[in-house]
């Protein structure tokens, strides 16, 4: 940030009040009482954790950087940069048409620099129940007022409290409640409790000083649009001040524009409702489950504000459009009456339109089907018209005043006909089309919608977020015999295979001789898998040359053999598929979804040692239903042997494909291959 000044630049006051464009201090905001007024086109408070602490640690560079200067070679400010406020209508208060954000969180670091002094004493008052708002607020800070909270003037002293009750309380739940209010409640309470873990770590001292500095040796920039006789209305302002700073999103545009004061006249209590409902909505959007449903990852941008989301989908955004940033709302401005009687109209259809497609969500999220399928489509699915992809306003006009049972039917046509190009030939690992993807996560979601639970639900959620971050991978369940592992993966190798046999997962600060005590305490006398452990030890010793390779390769197969002495029930090399010879390992039926981390650190591990992990690992990641279950050998009607993956366990599991969505696959849907 370093946002410091080198020279001292203050505007005098006249009359007790700030010239239109000042330098002012904390102190000098607090002697004055301003009282500040955020209004709801603002967009609300999002500061995260790691910018508190960013700031944090600039101001305390600052201080200490100063600290031990002389008084002439002093920087004499730390700029926090501008605030634009305009006198309101409200009496004594003043709109703050930017900064609320800086505002916000200076807020913030004084209560909680307040909190931290006072903390014992704040622990006995509420264990006593003598907590006195007017000792803890009105006589130490400024105040925020916000046009869309209720009781906002008393945001800060609940969030103090909470805090408090919760580290008087084994519950731990006080913080969690207001969390739950809304999204600046979140925000609020996040940054609060992490400069509480900054400053509760300080010296009385450090405290001490870094109050006195902020309070008196920081500095906003600070414009009064009203004195500057500004003839701009207050959202225009709002948008040009942001268009050189962080981009304010669509939806907040949106919120500006048709939230402003002078659309409602005397019905403000229609402006009041719209703010809650957006807050209402933005807070449904932002749970996890009902976002994984609705949110499609083939559209191109990813939402801080999701409820602009709903906008996109409104105005029909494509993929076209994903340069041009402020689509959305240049459509919406566009359409915007020139008329002030024609506004409010305007704004209600606007409005209708977004909380029509939001009881369509809703009533689309809590039905099981609707839930499945349309969570498929979205990923997966092609309009019957022109093959571009299915969006939600078109499964919305096409669903929309037919039946139950025509929806389930409709949802059903439309997934089937996203499998209409899918030959069984086409199902084998690197084949162009992707298909072998798109026929398990059809399968997991179909697994899923069949379970007789009510609540049994495809995670679309957790899929979505692994396919974002991580992303999925075609895993190869069988024992791959004819791979030798590299010389860089040896370690990785020697672990998994200590883990298994032992049952102790490795540690940081585990060394080789603990690994050894842990096989000698299991394996007391000498048996085969005493031998292949010791063998296993050896890895971490052996050189990068053709001995040392020798050695690690004989070892693998050592094991392989161990786990099927007799070579039954093993795939074939060179099958014929239509003109080409293919494995048959490379063939869905030895293929489960997993995700990339996961398979990465499992790498080319044999069938057991996957087996052992992703049944171990299901509880710290998410897996398939449908991978767990082939590592379960669920689909299995022969258990001779749960430690290999054979032809036969991968043929009863095309079978169970075959049989799971046989009402979805073409006709004469059979291996492509002779069995």
């Amino acid at each position: 940030m370093k946002n410091r000044f080198n020279e001292e630049i203050e505007f005098q006051t006249e009359n007790g009040e700030f010239q239109p464009i000042a330098l002012v201090n904390i102190d000098q905001i607090r002697d004055k009482g301003l009282v500040f007024y955020v209004p709801a086109y603002q967009r609300g408070y999002r500061w995260r954790p790691d910018e508190i602490e960013v700031l944090i640690d600039d101001l305390l560079c600052f201080m200490n950087e100063e600290e031990g200067k002389a008084k002439n070679d002093r920087c004499p400010f730390y700029c926090l940069q501008a605030i634009v406020v305009k006198n309101s209508d409200n009496a004594g208060k003043l709109e703050v048409i930017d900064g609320q954000q800086r505002l916000t969180t200076t807020l913030i670091l004084l209560q909680a620099l307040f909190t931290a002094k006072e903390y014992r004493s704040m622990q006995k008052d509420f264990e006593r129940n003598e907590i006195k708002k007017e000792e803890w607020l009105e006589k130490r800070l400024f105040t925020i007022n916000y046009e869309t909270r209720t009781s906002s003037s008393d945001w800060l002293f609940e969030i103090t409290r909470a805090y408090v009750a919760d580290n008087c309380n084994s519950n731990k739940d006080e913080s969690s409640r207001l969390k739950d209010r809304n999204s600046d409640y979140y925000h609020f309470i996040e940054a609060f409790e992490k400069a509480m873990e900054i400053f509760t770590n300080w010296e009385d001292r450090t405290r001490y000083l870094f109050s006195s500095m902020l309070n008196e040796s920081t500095r906003f920039i600070w414009y009064n649009t009203s004195l500057a006789d500004s003839s701009d209305n207050n959202v225009d302002i709002f948008d040009r001040i942001n268009a050189t700073k962080i981009e304010l999103n669509n939806a907040e545009l949106i919120k500006a524009l048709l939230l402003q004061s002078n659309h409602f006249g005397s019905d403000t209590h229609i402006r009041d409702q719209m703010a809650i409902d957006w807050d209402r909505i933005e807070k449904r959007l932002q749970n996890p489950s009902f976002w994984g449903f609705v949110y499609s990852t083939r559209h191109p941008y990813r939402y801080q504000t999701h409820i602009e989301y709903l906008f996109d989908l409104i105005q029909n955004k494509t993929n076209d459009e994903r340069d041009y940033y402020y689509f959305t709302f240049n459509e919406y401005n566009k359409k915007y009456p020139k008329e002030l009687n024609e506004r409010l109209d305007y704004i209600n259809t606007c409005w209708k339109e977004v909380q029509d497609i939001m009881l369509t969500l809703e009533e689309w999220y809590n039905d099981r089907i609707c839930y499945h399928y349309i969570g498929y489509l979205l990923e997966y699915g092609k309009e019957l018209e022109n093959e571009s992809n299915i969006s939600i306003l078109y499964l919305k006009n096409i669903l929309t005043g037919i039946s139950k049972s025509d929806r389930t039917a409709k949802l059903k046509e439309l997934v089937k006909y996203s499998l209409k190009d899918v030959e069984p030939k086409k199902l084998f690992h690197g084949q162009s089309g992707n298909y072998v993807t798109q026929i398990l996560f059809l399968l997991n979601i179909q697994s899923e919608q069949k379970r007789t639970s009510d609540t049994a639900r495809f995670s679309f959620s957790s899929y979505k977020e692994i396919k974002e971050t991580i992303g999925w991978n075609e895993e190869h369940v069988a024992s791959n015999s004819d791979y030798t592992p590299k010389f860089e993966e040896r370690e990785g190798l020697a672990y998994a295979i200590l883990e298994y046999f032992t049952g102790v997962r490795k540690k940081e600060t585990d060394t080789i001789d603990d690994y050894k005590k842990n096989v000698q305490n299991q394996y007391p006398s000498e048996n085969k898998i005493k031998e292949i452990c010791e063998k296993v030890l050896d890895f971490f010793d052996i050189e990068n040359n053709d001995e040392g390779m020798r050695k690690m390769n004989s070892t693998y197969f050592d094991i392989i053999d161990y786990f099927d002495q007799y070579k039954e029930d093993t795939f074939r090399d060179d099958v014929q598929v239509g003109k080409s010879i293919r494995r048959e390992k490379d063939f869905i039926w030895n293929f489960a979804l997993l995700n990339a981390t996961t398979n990465k650190s499992y790498g080319n591990d044999i069938y057991p040692l996957k087996r052992k992990r992703i049944m171990s690992d299901e509880f710290y990641i998410y897996t398939p239903i449908c991978t767990r279950a082939m590592f379960e050998k669920a689909y299995s009607h022969k258990l001779s042997n749960m430690m290999v993956w054979g032809r036969t366990d991968a043929k009863d599991y095309w079978d169970y494909i075959c049989e799971c969505l046989k009402e979805f696959l073409p006709n004469n849907f059979i291996l492509p291959f002779q069995y």
